[in-house]
């Protein structure tokens, strides 16, 4: 009996791994179009500010504190999408020259250190919105730590993101893919 059960739950271990990555997927997807709405409200936020100081000669101050808080988390929340779409240039390289069989090995190895330095911004991204919780922010009069909160909040959401990306299949290296051609092509 308690074998049956075993198995059950076992057999139901893929449908909630794929319930896990499609619930990191949308939150991915999510962030990352909250970082795009967040944009268009900085360059709103900018273009409000350069009208009022050259259109009406007395600048808004608080577009520019303003604009500078919400750039600041739609940094820290399209991190996780940034992972998840491959944005890392150098080390996608890096993984392109490798032979398939060493990519896996060094994915793992840059996950690892991603998910270090995320554990590190949530760490001291939550020690310091905890430091600055009683100071305002000048012109908005809200606590500061509204904005360093960007900090460990990104991070965290950028987890999936990152995870997401190494459980991507490996793609084969342009040149292993001609070899294959190669030999495929003389059979």
């Amino acid at each position: 009996m308690e074998a049956a059960r075993l198995a059950l739950q076992l057999s139901k271990v893929p449908s909630m791994r794929k319930a896990v990555l499609t619930a990191a997927e949308k939150l991915t997807v999510l962030t990352h179009n909250l970082s795009a709405l967040l944009l268009a409200l900085a360059t709103a936020l900018v273009f409000w500010q350069v009208v009022t100081r050259f259109v009406l000669g007395d600048a808004a101050a608080w577009s520019e504190v303003l604009a500078r808080g919400v750039v600041i988390w739609m940094v820290f929340l399209v991190a996780g999408a940034g992972f998840r779409l491959s944005a890392m240039i150098p080390l996608e390289f890096v993984r392109s020259v490798l032979p398939d069989r060493m990519q896996r090995s060094v994915s793992f190895i840059v996950l690892l250190g991603i998910l270090a330095f995320l554990g590190v911004l949530t760490w001291f991204g939550v020690l310091m919105t905890i430091r600055v919780s009683t100071q305002q922010v000048a012109m908005l009069n809200i606590p500061i730590s509204w904005l360093y909160a960007a900090i460990p909040v990104g991070a965290v959401l950028a987890i999936p993101g990152a995870i997401l990306e190494f459980l991507r299949p490996i793609e084969p290296s342009r040149a292993e893919h001609d070899v294959q051609r190669d030999r495929e092509s003389f059979e």
